[in-house]
């Protein structure tokens, strides 16, 4: 069994959860969009989770190219979803922005959030399985018993030195 660490699965679901409404909320605000309203916010947000639902399992074990392709699909498709959830929102679907400044912003915030996740995930999993591979197995630790972090010498180093008393003068002074 592999003794990699389950830590790149749990990076890539937070950071895919996270990025996507950043970047389509960062896009509209960088085409001179409004904020949208909390309802826009919800939408948005679960866009994010239910990409990073699809994005775990579309990039587990790939190599770096085609997990990265993966990841430019699902969150291509995830900002243009949540494109047309904040353009939906009642307070946002007024608004006559440009549109090469959102492009730009999706053009270059996609592909580079891609290669993040996937990279940091396949660094965790390295790091992971490095700190693993340096721990002792659990199998050599006996089951139910407390770690030891100090025992009793079995025999002293040297004869003891002085006396048992309490310090202090000698007797008949």
């Amino acid at each position: 069994m592999s003794r990699t660490v389950r830590t790149p699965d749990v990076f890539t679901r937070v950071a895919a959860a996270g990025v996507v409404p950043a970047v389509a909320i960062a896009a509209h605000g960088a085409a001179g969009g409004q904020m949208p309203s909390s309802g826009g916010l919800v939408l948005t947000a679960a866009i994010g989770v239910v990409a990073a639902m699809l994005l775990q399992p579309a990039t587990r074990g790939r190599r770096l190219a085609p997990a990265t392709a993966s990841a430019v699909g699902i969150l291509t498709a995830a900002q243009v979803a949540g494109h047309w959830s904040l353009a939906a929102d009642a307070a946002h679907a007024g608004h006559d922005a440009p549109a090469l400044p959102m492009l730009l912003t999706h053009l270059v915030a996609i592909p580079l959030s891609a290669v993040l996740i996937v990279v940091g995930a396949q660094m965790l999993a390295v790091i992971g399985s490095v700190i693993a591979s340096l721990m002792p197995p659990a199998a050599l630790l006996a089951p139910g018993a407390r770690p030891v972090f100090w025992t009793q010498p079995g025999v002293l180093a040297a004869p003891p030195v002085g006396g048992t008393g309490v310090r202090g003068p000698p007797l008949g002074f």
